[in-house]
């Protein structure tokens, strides 16, 4: 009898056993499968995040820019293999779509007509993740969709604190929209100096028939850095300084006085591009310190009209510190990039916005 009672016993035991293993490993496909599904989604997420960003950054309002926004949209980021990929890194991500909207609640549009003002990117995301435990559950298919998307684009700031270039354009019209600047056109970044105006050769070519208010304004401005020569030299090749109170719309601008040295910076700052055989910024292809973003002056007193970016030409200030220092004028600035933004003349940084 006793030995009967331990072989049932022993039967349980088996039985229940087994019953737990059983358990133990749907749960553990359960939680593979979950946990494979919920990796792959952060992986898309990560790209459209990064893709999305990255685009925004080639917008300049032409079908140029469009498409190569859609390229990097597509691919994200970086060429060759530095591609993002999902899947633990193993695959190229699937099923991509790059659409652009002049708000950021749009409508989106994948090839917008014309193409000014897009200054906003969706880029978004699906594939197909296998499954290899929860199939085993009636009613559940061997694979499982996974979805993501992200909206960045070219947001208006109105100020900024770091990051200027401590040179003030005068602006022609301060109601209009591009300061009464053409683009292409050069205009003077740095006067020459009192008693070396006069006709011809005294101011850039935007400029002729145009004299500052004040006879003394050279065009320098504080941007954080003060008065002093060498860190106008500093605030010029680096943009190290920063303004506790930024300047925005109106801001009034403190003037740096005196006769400053700055064609070896501006030079210095010029030699650092990559691209330094363009003569103008339509062939530029560049890292972007040549591009300098300033703050457009009302005249005198000085106050902040807008903001705009500026691309120094070869040889932007001759030879000697009484010529005039010239930048062409591109028109709106994106903090970080190396095209003119895609909206009207203004300040924009990229930004992630869904």
């Amino acid at each position: 009898m006793a030995h009967r009672q331990f072989g049932n016993r022993r039967g349980f035991v088996l039985i229940t056993t087994t019953a737990c293993l059983i358990a133990f490993l749907a749960f553990v496909g359960l939680a593979t499968d979950v946990g494979r599904l919920y990796v792959s989604r952060n992986e898309l997420q990560t790209f459209v995040d990064e893709a999305a960003f990255a685009a925004s950054f080639e917008l300049d309002g032409t079908s140029v820019g469009i498409s190569r926004a859609t390229s990097t949209g597509m691919s994200g980021p970086g060429s060759g293999a530095t591609v993002n990929h999902w899947y633990f890194g193993t695959q190229t991500v699937p099923g991509v779509t790059v659409e652009f909207a002049t708000s950021a609640g749009g409508p989106f549009y994948s090839d917008p007509a014309p193409p000014a003002g897009y200054r906003f990117v969706k880029v978004r995301a699906n594939a197909t993740v296998k499954l290899y435990f929860l199939p085993v559950v009636p009613g559940i298919p061997g694979t499982q969709g996974v979805t993501a998307s992200a909206i960045a684009g070219q947001v208006l700031l109105d100020s900024l604190g770091d990051g200027l270039a401590p040179f003030s354009p005068d602006a022609h019209d301060s109601a209009d929209p591009d300061f009464g600047f053409s683009p292409g056109q050069l205009y003077t970044l740095r006067w020459a100096p009192p008693g070396h105006r006069g006709p011809g050769g005294d101011s850039c070519p935007g400029d002729v028939g145009y004299n500052p208010d004040d006879p003394s304004w050279r065009g320098y401005i504080d941007v954080g850095q003060g008065n002093g020569n060498s860190a106008l030299r500093d605030a010029i090749v680096n943009n190290t300084y920063n303004l506790t109170n930024p300047l925005e719309v109106g801001s009034p601008i403190d003037d740096v006085s005196g006769q400053k040295s700055v064609t070896e910076a501006i030079n210095e700052r010029f030699s650092q591009d990559t691209d330094v055989s363009s003569a103008d910024f339509a062939d530029y292809h560049g890292n972007g310190r040549r591009l300098y973003t300033v703050a457009v002056n009302t005249g005198n007193p000085p106050r902040v009209a807008g903001f705009a970016l500026f691309f120094m030409q070869p040889i932007p200030c001759g030879d000697n510190n009484t010529s005039p220092c010239c930048g062409e004028y591109v028109g709106a600035s994106v903090i970080g990039s190396v095209h003119r933004g895609a909206g009207r003349p203004a300040l924009y940084a990229v930004k992630l916005v869904q």
